[in-house]
């Protein structure tokens, strides 16, 4: 099982240039035992997700955890 994503879209930086994990991947290594404030990582970071970023997130998760609760909230979003 391989999870891809092109190396130059792993890191972001801030407008300040602080250097940060693609919040989609960040979500998916959350989704593993996920907490209350996971949830609401995910409730916060959602909406604010690009298209791809979205779908990766979406066929990710549901190659490495199928059927998790997260999936349902991504597929209505």
């Amino acid at each position: 099982m391989k999870i891809l994503l092109p190396l130059a879209t792993i890191g972001r930086r801030t407008d300040d240039g602080i250097p940060y994990l693609a919040p989609e991947i960040q979500l998916l290594y959350k989704a593993k035992q996920p907490r209350p404030k996971d949830e609401a990582d995910l409730a916060r970071t959602l909406p604010y997700l690009d298209p791809e970023s979205h779908q990766w997130l979406t066929q990710a998760l549901a190659l490495v955890h199928p059927g998790h609760p997260w999936l349902t909230r991504l597929e209505s979003h």
